[in-house]
């Protein structure tokens, strides 16, 4: 089996790399490099919008940041969520000063047996 990665180690920062120079009209990065926010001008009084999740199945959560879409993305390893951090810098990212919403994945779906039996 071929593998194409330069290091195991930074899969996840060279996918980063590599997305944010092939996408460069529509991501752009940030001091985090585990955050990328829009690169598209924002519509003045808009409400900045958020949301994250783990690598691995790209190109989830970074696919979302765009025109009419997301403001910012906080990214994780793979398949584990982002860090505190990296969600506050993705906030910080997207204010535009009329407030920021959150979208965050429910990573486990619910099971029949969570509800409580009456």
């Amino acid at each position: 089996m071929q593998m194409f990665a330069n290091d195991p180690q930074y899969i996840v920062e060279d996918m980063l790399k590599g997305y944010a120079k092939a996408h460069s009209d529509i991501v752009a990065p940030t001091d985090n490099p585990r955050v990328f926010k829009t690169a598209q001008p924002v519509r003045e009084g808009k409400v900045g919008i958020v949301t994250g999740g783990g690598s691995g199945h790209k190109p989830a959560f970074i696919g979302y940041v765009g025109r009419n879409m997301v403001d910012a993305v906080a990214v994780g390893e793979i398949f584990s969520s982002p860090t505190a951090v990296a969600f506050y810098d993705a906030i910080r990212a997207a204010d535009h000063g009329n407030g920021v919403a959150c979208f965050c994945l429910l990573y486990t779906s619910p099971s029949p047996r969570d509800r409580s039996v009456s």
